[in-house]
C-alpha cells in the first residue's frame, strides 16, 4: 500500500510538472529566446513559407529539458502514429529525485508506469486508462504543438516561460522508425 502512495505522489508531481511546462491555449505566455542555438538553420532561405516538419510528422523523438527554481527535469518523448487514434507514446523523465516512465498505447488502450524499480500496468493499480491518457497526452501534445508551431529546425532550441523557467528542446528527430519493443515494458 505504501508503494502505491509513493507512486501516487510521483504521478501527481509529474502531472504538475508537465502542466507547468506545457501550458497551452490563449493564456500561454510567449517564450523569450534565452540562448543562441547550438546549430544554425540552413542558409538557403526561400521567399515561400515552409511547413515545419514537426507539424506533419507521423513519428517523433525529442528531449525536453525543463529547469525551474534550480531543479532540472529531463523528459524524452517518443511517439508514433501521430494524428491517428492508434497513437502510441512513451514518456521518460529523469531528475535528481529519480526516474519515471510511462508507456501509453492508444492502439491497444494499454498503459504502464515505471516506478524506478518495476513496471506496473495501470489496471493493476486500479487506475483508469482514460485519466492517465488525458493527463500524459496533454503533456505530449503541449510540447509537440509548440515544436510544430515555433521550431525552426535548430537543435538546442531554448525559450523562457516568464515566472516559471526555461525549456530546451534537443535530440529532435522527425519520423524516426520506432520499434514495437519501445512501447512495451522493458
Amino acid at each position: 500500500m505504501k508503494r502505491y502512495a509513493v507512486l501516487g505522489i510521483i504521478i501527481a508531481l509529474v502531472i504538475s510538472i508537465a502542466a507547468i511546462g506545457c501550458s497551452s491555449g490563449s493564456s500561454k505566455p510567449k517564450p523569450t529566446p534565452t540562448q543562441t542555438p547550438t546549430q544554425t538553420a540552413s542558409p538557403t532561405a526561400t521567399a515561400t513559407e515552409e511547413t515545419n516538419e514537426a507539424a506533419t510528422a507521423t513519428s517523433l523523438d525529442f528531449t525536453v529539458q525543463f529547469e525551474t527554481q534550480g531543479v532540472v527535469y529531463t523528459y524524452r518523448y517518443r511517439a508514433r502514429d501521430i494524428g491517428t487514434s492508434s497513437l502510441d507514446f512513451r514518456f521518460d523523465m529523469t531528475s535528481e529525485q529519480g526516474n519515471v516512465a510511462y508507456i501509453l498505447k492508444g492502439s491497444t488502450r494499454q498503459g504502464w508506469v515505471y516506478t524506478g524499480t518495476e513496471w506496473l500496468e495501470f489496471t493493476t493499480m486500479y487506475q483508469d486508462f482514460d485519466e492517465f491518457w488525458n493527463a500524459f497526452y496533454d503533456g505530449f501534445e503541449g510540447y509537440h504543438n509548440y515544436l510544430a508551431e515555433e521550431w525552426t529546425g535548430v537543435q538546442g532550441w531554448t525559450y523562457t516561460v516568464p515566472g516559471v523557467g526555461t525549456v530546451t528542446y534537443t535530440n529532435i528527430t522527425i519520423n524516426p522508425d520506432l520499434p514495437d519493443s519501445l512501447f512495451q515494458p522493458d
